[in-house]
């Protein structure tokens, strides 16, 4: 490895949500900043983070095994975890061979720990540093550094809160990201300022339960106030929101949305369960009369906004005729879109106790049934756009069956194929959509 620190190198891997895809960006460029080079993972490089998910038994297994990877790919590299699976289970990440484990609400000081560990293991052999504070007592938003990436133009993702403080029965991120906490509303318009100037076209408002934010502050629709302040910023050309919650989608956030051109026709909302005794074994706070409710406030108010959702499919308790009420109300609530995941039993949770759990083959069977009802509204939503005119933001070149355009996405996120169009990155450009591509894409042609 070389010797001259302004030639030392780091890679880092990313498992999990997109709150932790933006925190490996942020810290890639504190790096980058000091003057290290990036690399792919599993090259040789002084330092090697994975930043690891445990929302599901199959990402606690991923992160357990990137780690091992990062550890034989290069022995004498500095190996720091951080995230969701070294807060929740530090000794046993420690007892993969790792020289640093770093809580997933500690990430604003792993640069440091890792910079100054990686000096002493060229020294000398190196003990494994835990770091860990338990998530109850994280009470502070934390900046890590600057979070977007220099790669695109295009999208930009800005956090603006962590944490949660909701405990649904079957989730385990609050027992690991802590309680709410904000970023006061000056620091993030003035990173979305930023961004315009630097030639961003459209923002995403992120974080772990981005609906509650300023409720730490005792504030109510503190989240309404920051989107009105963010789509008045001089320049942004569209604002998108992160997943919020059925009751935090407020009669004011869709009011600002429907009188806006820059706040975008998209609400993530999620559902979880499509019946009401489900929700309740949940732990959500509404039920499934309240989730249509909204679901038809939002399209009265916005006849083209795309509702997409969250599902989780097999939860324990859920009999054969609830699932059956649930197919159902799937199809009748006509979704653009949804990520559906079988249901993952996470010790520490109370669902992981609750009687009645299913076996694997029997959630697979229902999350695949869930996702075909949701593929064919999918499909349905996508087919009302054929023959009009929308806007897509072009954001890369791609080559489909031998035909090179450029994709992007509408402002209620729907995936545009423009083959042969002659259009810069970043451009909000005006088509005519003629069909889908095999991919479900609009397929679209220039006016």
């Amino acid at each position: 490895m070389a010797e001259d620190k302004a030639e030392r190198r780091f890679a880092i891997f990313t498992l999990g949500c997109k709150v932790n895809q933006e925190e490996s960006a942020a810290i890639a460029n504190v790096f980058l900043e000091h003057g290290w080079r990036e690399v792919p993972f599993g090259e040789a490089a002084e330092v090697t983070i994975v930043n690891t998910c445990t929302v599901t038994q199959v990402a606690e297994k991923k992160s357990r095994n990137m780690l091992r990877r990062a550890r034989a790919a290069n022995p004498r590299t500095f190996v720091a975890a951080t995230g969701c699976y070294a807060q929740l289970k530090p000794q046993e990440a420690a007892a993969l061979g790792l020289d640093l484990v770093l809580g997933a609400n500690e990430k604003n000081r792993l640069y440091e720990l890792a910079a100054a560990g990686a000096e002493r293991k060229r020294a000398a052999a190196y003990q494994t540093e835990v770091a860990v504070t338990p998530a109850r007592e994280v009470k502070d938003y934390r900046e890590i550094g600057n979070m977007h990436s220099r790669t695109s133009r295009t999208r930009a993702f800005v956090k603006i809160e962590d944490g949660c403080n909701q405990f649904c029965s079957y989730c385990i991120v609050p027992h690991v990201r802590g309680p709410v906490r904000s970023r006061p509303a000056d620091a993030v318009l003035a990173e979305i300022g930023e961004l315009v100037r630097e030639g961003y076209r459209e923002v995403v408002l992120t974080g772990i339960h981005v609906g509650a934010y300023g409720t730490d502050w005792g504030e109510r629709d503190a989240f309404a106030r920051l989107v009105e302040q963010a789509a008045a910023v001089p320049g942004l050309a569209r604002l998108r929101l992160g997943s919020v919650e059925p009751h935090e989608v407020s009669d004011r956030l869709l009011e600002l949305a429907a009188g806006s051109a820059v706040i975008c026709p998209h609400f993530h909302v999620p559902l979880q369960a499509a019946n009401s005794d489900v929700l309740r074994l949940m732990k959500r706070t509404y039920d499934l009369a309240f989730y249509e409710e909204l679901l038809a406030k939002i399209r009265a108010l916005l006849p083209e906004a795309a509702v997409t959702t969250d599902m989780i499919a097999g939860f324990p308790g859920e009999t054969d005729a609830m699932f059956a009420d649930e197919l159902s109300a799937v199809r009748r609530m006509s979704f653009a879109d949804a990520h559906v995941f079988p249901y993952s039993r996470r010790p520490g949770t109370p669902a992981a106790e609750f009687p009645g759990q299913l076996s694997n083959a029997e959630k697979n069977r229902r999350a695949e049934a869930i996702s075909r009802a949701v593929a064919a509204t999918r499909q349905a939503f996508r087919e009302r756009f054929i023959g009009r005119e929308i806007e897509f933001l072009a954001e890369r070149e791609q080559e489909k069956s031998g035909v090179t355009g450029l994709c992007g996405y509408t402002a209620n996120y729907l995936p545009v194929f423009a083959p042969g169009l002659a259009a810069a990155h970043g451009e909000i450009c005006r088509v005519k959509v003629a069909g889908l591509t095999a991919d479900g894409e609009l397929l679209v042609k220039g006016l």
